[in-house]
């Protein structure tokens, strides 16, 4: 058997090998979009004002060639404050829905509980950003059929903005996470890629290659959207802690590509001579088929990320 049909069978018995969890509320359409009255978790505050309550909140810009891009760093008050703060990289279309809007900032509220910073930023082609090329995904891939490589621009403006976090005192290199969800698990994993300071990433039901989106549709047969997909930066990743979780029947990014991309991605660690400890990864039935993650599925993520040592 050849590495690339070991690879396929792999990715195969992956999506066959689904857990089914026994807990499947509350839970929400990666969109955002409830399904179901979503019932208040006790640990968690039903309210923006409560959970927010004393939360220092401040903005900062940092220029990126001819780009200014606004950052909000959300900080416990200092008597709260951990030891030893994770900074937690949130990534989400706007900076106001990643860090305040549920279902996007869970993890958001769940670091600030334990004493740890959060920082959203806006994503290129989202809210004030939006340009001629168009809002969302369909901006970032008209974008790239024009030459306009908005992946690595997140990776370019995401670092800048890390460079100011450790300038001001509030991060250190090794003590910065990621986590993204649909879209934004996708620039996660780029982020953990490219910047060595970042130390574990979670990606919440993931875009692994964009050909399986109907934005790129028309693209699929080209050269350069079949690079952009994650697996080519398994070897970078490999040895890193890295977190993924996937509904069993997702259609809009395809389950199956995001098994490929972890069977790629323990292949590379085994190549490497990891034991592929550092990664953990769930191929779950959910609530609902479809591009959904119960939130239990997605605090796991969170919890995965604050374990980082």
């Amino acid at each position: 058997m050849t590495r690339r049909e070991f690879v396929q069978d792999a990715a195969t018995a992956m999506t066959a090998m689904t857990a089914v969890t026994a807990a499947v509320v509350p839970w929400h359409r990666v969109d955002g979009a409830p399904n179901a009255p979503r019932p208040t978790p006790k640990s968690e505050p039903a309210s923006t004002a409560e959970w927010m309550s004393g939360i220092v909140s401040e903005e900062f810009s940092v220029k990126v060639q001819q780009r200014m891009i606004v950052s909000r760093l959300l900080s416990p008050p200092r008597e709260r404050l951990a030891a030893k703060p994770l900074l937690l990289v949130n990534i989400g279309g706007v900076r106001e829905d990643s860090l305040t809007v549920s279902p996007y900032n869970l993890a958001v509220k769940r670091f600030l509980a334990r004493g740890h910073r959060a920082l959203g930023f806006d994503l290129p082609n989202h809210g004030p950003r939006v340009d001629t090329h168009g809002e969302g995904i369909a901006g970032w891939r008209n974008a790239w059929v024009a030459g306009e490589d908005r992946f690595a621009q997140f990776v370019e403006e995401a670092s800048a903005a890390l460079d100011r976090c450790i300038e001001l005192g509030v991060a250190e290199p090794g003590r910065v996470v990621v986590y993204g969800i649909s879209r934004g698990g996708y620039m996660a994993v780029r982020l953990l890629a490219a910047d060595s300071r970042v130390a574990s990433a979670a990606a919440i039901a993931p875009v692994t290659d964009w050909r399986d989106l109907t934005e790129f549709s028309a693209d699929r047969g080209r050269d350069d959207v079949a690079v952009l997909r994650l697996s080519r930066y398994a070897s970078a990743i490999a040895g890193r802690r890295v977190f993924v979780v996937i509904g069993n029947s997702d259609k809009r990014v395809s389950t199956v590509s995001c098994c490929r991309f972890i069977a790629e991605l323990m292949d590379a660690n085994l190549r490497q001579g990891h034991d592929g400890s550092q990664v953990e990864f769930h191929c779950s039935a959910m609530a609902e088929t479809g591009h959904v993650v119960d939130d239990s599925w997605r605090g796991l993520g969170a919890d995965f990320l604050l374990k980082t040592p």
